[in-house]
């Protein structure tokens, strides 16, 4: 029988659903999926900062239009949320029945977290079993998100009249999104690019190993653009794209291509030093590839920009790795949003426990 999901992506400067369908119960985890919808709507500026919801009543009002502009078959929706403000770290603790390490984790991991625990909403992926000198440890990916920001998303979503059923770290559905049988034997990672947040996630055969989340992203360039040329952001935001990094311009235009540069190398050392933490806490295990995605990934230049800093290969990620087009839906419908499908694809192949 098959099932069909929607994933709901929140970003800085727009909403996006995508809704897949699955032959059953269980094939999101390897399988293929047959997107059926995709729509987006966009928010005012500043109704999310930081991957954070500012304006409930403007984001739900985004997401109510998005849907209205496509027939999705329900309102059940997988939502992420993916702010700065979100720790995610590797760790390793007691082996315990899952039930029972979860409801533990608040007295396991209260030392470990810049907020309280009363505060968090915890979630712990297990990546990898070990033995440890009394017992065994299983290692994996402790997630606390603040209760304020996702009860803020959640908000938002029931005020569009649908009702999430889960939520996901975004940086767990853009690897689902890119995750091939190749990148499933490799040490990958993925870099996704948004607007005003950056999530970087390093995988080790298809398992997350580390996430970070960036307070940088596209809009940063556009915005100093603007400052540099006294323009208007939707200009700015054109010229960024013109410019790019490395190229011979105009001299009216230095002054944009440096603004580029700067606030674009702050980003790359961010990324860089990323994966410079990771390989010196994770010795023989070297990054072979690295994978952008997301809006801010199409600047003309920042793909070999982020090849030369970091000394690794750098391809950009396909937005449709993992679904086909059904009938209601050409490849076609899509031309100019590819780097805006990844997350909700993503989303839509997260599985509700």
């Amino acid at each position: 029988m098959a099932v069909r999901r929607v994933g709901l992506d929140i970003g800085a400067t727009e909403v996006r659903l995508a809704e897949v369908e699955f032959s059953g119960k269980g094939a999101a985890a390897t399988g293929i999926g047959t997107l059926t919808a995709f729509a987006t709507s966009p928010l005012p500026r500043g109704a999310v900062q930081a991957g954070e919801i500012v304006d409930v009543s403007a984001v739900g009002s985004a997401i109510k239009k998005a849907v209205a502009s496509h027939s999705f078959s329900t309102k059940e929706v997988n939502l992420g949320v993916g702010s700065a403000g979100v720790v995610v770290r590797e760790i390793e603790l007691p082996e315990l029945p899952m039930h029972q390490l979860k409801t533990s984790l608040p007295f396991q991991v209260q030392e470990m977290l810049p907020m309280s625990t009363d505060e968090a909403l915890l979630d712990f992926f297990p990546t990898a079993q070990k033995d440890g000198e009394s017992t065994k440890l299983l290692r994996g990916i402790l997630v606390a998100a603040p209760k304020s920001v996702v009860s803020q998303h959640i908000l938002a979503v029931e005020n569009a009249g649908l009702r999430p059923v889960m939520v996901d770290l975004s940086a767990f559905a853009l690897l689902r999104s890119q995750l091939t049988d190749d990148y499933r034997a490799r040490i990958v990672a993925y870099v996704d690019i948004g607007a005003r947040v950056t999530t970087v996630i390093i995988a080790t055969g298809g398992l997350p190993r580390m996430v970070r989340v960036l307070p940088n992203g596209g809009q940063d360039a556009s915005d100093a653009v603007a400052t540099a040329l006294h323009i208007s952001a939707q200009e700015a935001d054109e010229v960024k794209r013109n410019v790019g990094i490395g190229t011979q311009v105009h001299p009216d235009y230095q002054a944009a291509q440096e603004a580029v540069l700067a606030t674009s190398k702050s980003l790359v050392d961010s990324i860089r030093n990323t994966f410079v933490y990771y390989s010196g806490n994770n010795p023989g295990e070297a990054i072979s590839h690295v994978v952008i995605t997301g809006g801010g990934a199409h600047l003309p230049g920042l793909g070999q920009f982020i090849a030369s800093a970091s000394r690794l290969s750098v391809s950009y990620g396909n937005s449709f790795a993992r679904v086909q087009f059904g009938k209601k839906l050409r490849r076609d419908d899509l031309d100019g949003r590819e780097a805006q499908v990844p997350l909700p694809i993503g989303l839509a192949f997260g599985e509700a426990s």
